[in-house]
C-alpha cells in the first residue's frame, strides 16, 4: 500500500502541468483579444478616414475653381474638418482625430492651369505600428496609402498600387501614419488619370498626355478614330467590312468596294500615275487618248481570219491591221490593212485558180484555202478527218480528201484573197 506522503507528490506535479497549460491558454487569449482589439481599431480609423475623403472629394467638387486659384505646385490648400462641418460636408461633433488621436487633414495641390491632385493624410497622436499602417490601407482599398519607416518621405499606395512624395504637398507627418489618394476614388477630381466619363466643362480629363501601349491587345467597338498624323499597319489589312472603302475628306475622292466584281474611284475622280498601269482587260467607255504612241504588240496576218469587227493589230512589218467584215452581213472578218484593201472570198473546185480583186495585181495579195467539203452523199470512215485544202504560190487550189491513204480529188474548199 502506497504512502500518503508519496500520493502527495504526484498531485503537486500534475496540478503544476496544470497550472502551465493554463497560463499557456490564457496567454493566447489574451494576445487574440488583443489582436482583435487592434484589427477593430484599424478598421474604425479606416472608416473614419474614409468618411473624411468623402466629404473633402465633394468639398472640391464644388469648391474646384476656388481651390485651384489658391492651390500651388509645392504649397497645398489645406481643408481640415472642421471647415467641412462647418460647410455642412461633414456632420456636426464628427471627430477630427482617429481612433489613434491623430489629426486628418485634406490637402489639394495644383498640378497645371486646371488640374488639382488631392490627398487626406493623417498627422501628429501616435505612431501607428507598420502592420497597423498597411492593414488600414488595405481596408480603404485602392486610395488607400502609408507612410512607412522603409520610405518615410513618401506615401506608398495599398500594395505598391500607387506613390506619392510627401515633398509635393509640403508636409512630412513622419512613419506610421495613413492617407488617402482622391484622384483615385472619384471620377470627377482632376487628376492625372484618364477619365472613363465625360466631366462638363473638364474636356482634358479624357485627354491622353502619352502614348498608349496596347501590349498586343485590341482596340474593339470605337466609332470614328480620328488621327492627325500616320496610321501604320505593319503586318496587317487596313479593313473595311461593307459598301465602303478610303475617302480622302478635302478632295471628296477615294478607293472603295461595293460589289463582288469592281473596286471603284469614289465620285469619279480620275486616277493618275507615272508609272504604269497593268491589267488583263482595259475597258474605255468614252474616248482614250494617248499622249504619246500606241504600242501594239501583238501581230497578225493580211487575209486571216480576225475574232471581232474593228480591233486593231499590225503586221510584221509594223503596218496597221483592222479587223473589217467580210461580206455585208458581217458574220465574220479578216485582217486587212488600214489603207482600205480589197477582200474576196468564195468557194472553189479543185484545180482552180483563186480570182484576183478587180484591179489587184497577185503581189499585192495574200490567199488561202481551207474547209474541204465531202462531195460523196454517203459518209466515208475516214473522211472527216483527211480532208484536204491547199493554194499554192499561183493561186491554184488543191481540193479534195484521203481516202485509205490515197488522195481524192473533188468536192468544194472555201477560199479568202486579200490585196492593198
Amino acid at each position: 500500500m502506497a504512502s500518503k506522503r508519496g500520493q502527495a507528490g504526484f498531485f503537486t506535479i500534475d496540478g503544476l502541468f496544470g497550472l502551465i497549460v493554463m497560463s499557456i491558454m490564457l496567454s493566447l487569449a489574451g494576445w487574440w483579444m488583443l489582436n482583435y482589439g487592434n484589427q477593430q481599431d484599424y478598421r474604425i480609423a479606416a472608416e473614419h478616414q474614409r468618411t473624411v475623403a468623402d466629404a473633402f472629394a465633394k468639398y472640391l467638387k464644388d469648391n474646384y475653381s476656388v481651390v485651384l486659384s489658391n492651390a500651388g505646385p509645392t504649397t497645398p490648400v489645406q481643408v481640415t474638418v472642421d471647415m467641412m462641418q462647418n460647410t455642412k460636408y461633414l456632420p456636426a461633433g464628427f471627430s477630427s482625430t482617429n481612433s489613434f488621436g491623430q489629426t486628418i487633414v485634406g490637402l489639394a495641390r495644383r498640378l497645371n492651369a486646371n488640374q488639382l491632385e488631392a490627398i487626406v493624410v493623417t498627422t501628429g497622436g501616435q505612431v501607428i505600428p507598420e502592420l497597423g499602417i498597411r492593414t488600414i490601407a488595405e481596408h480603404l482599398g485602392g486610395p488607400g496609402g502609408f507612410i512607412s519607416s522603409l520610405k518615410p518621405g513618401v506615401i506608398q499606395g495599398v500594395r505598391g498600387g500607387w506613390e506619392v512624395a510627401l515633398s509635393n504637398y509640403g508636409i512630412n507627418p513622419g512613419q506610421g501614419h495613413t492617407a488617402s489618394a482622391l484622384f483615385l476614388m472619384d471620377g470627377e477630381l482632376a487628376n492625372d488619370y484618364l477619365y472613363r466619363n465625360a466631366v462638363p466643362g473638364h474636356p482634358e480629363y479624357n485627354r491622353m498626355n502619352t502614348a498608349i501601349d496596347m501590349g498586343g491587345n485590341d482596340i474593339n467597338n470605337a466609332r470614328a478614330v480620328t488621327a492627325t498624323s500616320d496610321i501604320t499597319s505593319k503586318d496587317g489589312w487596313f479593313r473595311s467590312q461593307n459598301d465602303t472603302g478610303w475617302v480622302n475628306e478635302k478632295w471628296g475622292g477615294g478607293i472603295y468596294q461595293a460589289d463582288a466584281d469592281w473596286v471603284r474611284v469614289l465620285n469619279d475622280k480620275g486616277l493618275l500615275t507615272g508609272g504604269k498601269i497593268r491589267g488583263g482587260t482595259l475597258q474605255a467607255d468614252g474616248r482614250v487618248t494617248v499622249g504619246e504612241y500606241l504600242d501594239i504588240e501583238s501581230t497578225a496576218v493580211e487575209g486571216q481570219a480576225c475574232p471581232k469587227i474593228g480591233i486593231q493589230s499590225k503586221n510584221n512589218l509594223g503596218a496597221p491591221l483592222t479587223c473589217q467584215c467580210l461580206t455585208p452581213s458581217c458574220q465574220s472578218g479578216v485582217w486587212r490593212s488600214a489603207g482600205g484593201g480589197k477582200v474576196l472570198t468564195g468557194f472553189i473546185t479543185h484545180g482552180q485558180q483563186i480570182p484576183l480583186p478587180s484591179g489587184s495585181t497577185q503581189d499585192s495579195c495574200t490567199w488561202s484555202a481551207s474547209d474541204a467539203s465531202n462531195p460523196h452523199p454517203a459518209p466515208r470512215p475516214d473522211y472527216a478527218g483527211g480532208n484536204y485544202a491547199y493554194a499554192d504560190s499561183n493561186r491554184i487550189v488543191t481540193c479534195g480528201f484521203y481516202d485509205k491513204g490515197a488522195f481524192n480529188p473533188g468536192g468544194a474548199c472555201s477560199y479568202v484573197i486579200a490585196c492593198n
